[in-house]
């Protein structure tokens, strides 16, 4: 089947542009030391702190070794990156050009290629409530793309803090990756029958149901679930091994089922090394937390412990080559590597 072709949205070439169309507005000065600064992505920013959350059990049991898939049987991957830099203030309010992009690349005959059209979307973010009309419409003139970072707030909760205007530009940068990425997903999972791994969770993903050959594959671990038994069970897997799955009720979105996976041993002992956890949609009939239900305790479904295990085997099987050198390799496959890569070679680092 011929990939469906996500049509790509409008525009602005990149960075340069951008500088030349506010030289006027933001100055010299600013316009020379934009393309200096370190991205927003790279700036520190603060981060929840590391925490449990209460996991529903899908599967009895404890740690249990994963059968081994001798081929990969993964069909494509999708991965998707942001940027985002400070390139001028404009009475004190902060103009942040940002870069989203997303791919999916698909395996053809042992190699990877691209499928469909990548998504691709750059604009300048601001909050036209900070700025005003006056400066807002000598930014349209411009003709930059623009979006409003505070669309639909009230004025009372809009801080004029540059710093919170900042962090506010990163959300909704992010929130524009996540919707490139879901788009793509959407149209993989509309014409295609092989399996998508998908860089990160599919929890917000309403086109990842049962039916989806999808799943999402989480490599950060700010927050573990489960209780404290369960957390230790999950810190001392060893390699190829995986929890017994259970329900996460990512609420309002919908909850998935979710497991981790030691993809390598940790030679110095460090129990996040190599450690993954996969989100799938689950059968409808376990996707209602055991405290909604009204009826009979959840009961589980014939073949569901064979699709995870299955799943994981194919994880497993993709632990070569490495992705070297990037630090992530313990947990970063080559294929989402290599949508990295391709991404950057697209809107830079």
């Amino acid at each position: 089947m011929l990939p469906v072709a996500v049509p790509a949205q409008p525009s602005v070439a990149g960075l340069g542009e951008v500088l030349r169309a506010l030289r006027p507005i933001v100055g010299d000065a600013a316009v020379q030391s934009a393309g200096q600064e370190l991205t927003l992505e790279r700036m520190s920013r603060p981060v929840d702190p590391p925490s449990l959350s209460h996991a529903e059990p899908l599967e009895g049991g404890g740690p249990r070794a994963v059968p081994r898939s001798p081929t990969p049987m993964v069909a494509a991957f999708l991965d998707g990156i942001q940027r985002s830099r400070v390139v001028g203030h404009v009475a004190g309010v902060p103009l942040v050009f940002g870069t989203v992009a997303a791919v999916i690349r698909q395996r053809v005959q042992r190699r990877l290629e691209t499928w469909g059209t990548p998504r691709v979307h750059r604009a300048l973010f601001a909050s036209r409530a900070q700025l005003g009309e006056s400066w807002w419409q000598r930014l349209e003139a411009t003709a930059l793309p623009l979006v409003d970072i505070t669309e639909g707030q009230p004025m009372a909760t809009v801080s004029p803090h540059p710093l919170a205007q900042r962090a506010r530009a990163l959300d909704v940068v992010a929130l524009e990756r996540e919707q490139a990425e879901r788009q793509l997903a959407a149209a993989w999972c509309a014409s295609e029958s092989g399996w998508l791994w998908i860089d990160g969770g599919v929890a917000g993903n309403l086109s990842v149901d049962e039916r989806a050959p999808a799943f999402g594959v989480v490599k950060s671990h700010n927050t573990l679930y489960g209780d404290a038994n369960a957390v230790r069970d999950v810190l001392t897997l060893r390699a190829g091994e995986r929890t017994p799955a259970f329900l996460v009720g990512h609420r309002p979105r919908r909850a998935v089922a979710s497991w981790y996976l030691r993809l390598r041993e940790a030679p110095n002992g460090d129990p996040l090394h190599g450690l993954v956890r996969v989100e799938i949609a689950p059968p409808s009939a376990l996707a209602v937390p055991a405290g909604d239900q009204t009826t009979a305790p959840r009961v589980m479904l014939p073949g569901f412990t064979a699709r995870v295990d299955e799943l994981s085997s194919w994880i497993l099987a993709e632990g070569a080559p490495l992705s070297l050198p990037d630090p992530r390799w313990d947990t970063l496959t080559y294929g989402v590597y290599a949508c990295e890569q391709y991404l950057r070679s697209i809107v830079g680092s």
